[in-house]
């Protein structure tokens, strides 16, 4: 009986092994990434955070490749680090890749500061997910 139980963990062990399965990963992405290709695999994450509380991300533009998983976070900063008014904090948004595809991940802002409006493409960010 225990040669047989041995034998077939061995097994199982060894199916487990071969199954050419990865673990997923999380890409965190932010401003540095505007306008650019991430490549990610199928059940990947992707961390969209921007340093701002002033952004709203509009989502992917192609939920079946790219799904959001949840609503996006703001995180204001901490009391008394920062002027009222700054947006000073983050927005962030949590990304899985669904299946091979491609995807847009895409926010907006109308204040880039106190009283101050964007100008051009400082109130655009656009990020695009390949998944493979």
């Amino acid at each position: 009986m225990r040669l047989w139980l041995a034998a077939m963990l061995a097994l199982a062990v060894a199916a487990c092994a071969s199954s050419g399965q990865r673990a997923s990963h999380e890409y965190a992405v932010g401003e540095a990434q505007n306008g650019l290709t991430v490549k990610v695999h199928v059940s990947d994450t992707v961390h969209v955070t921007l340093n701002s509380t002033a952004w709203t991300i509009s989502g992917s533009s192609d939920g079946a490749v790219l799904e959001q998983d949840g609503l996006q976070q703001v995180s204001p900063a901490p009391a008394g680090t920062c002027f009222p008014g700054e947006g000073c904090g983050a927005t962030s948004a949590l990304f899985r890749a669904i299946k091979v595809g491609k995807a847009v991940v895409g926010a907006s802002r109308v204040s880039c500061g106190e009283a101050r409006a964007c100008v051009g493409a400082e109130g655009r960010y656009e990020v695009t997910v390949v998944v493979d």
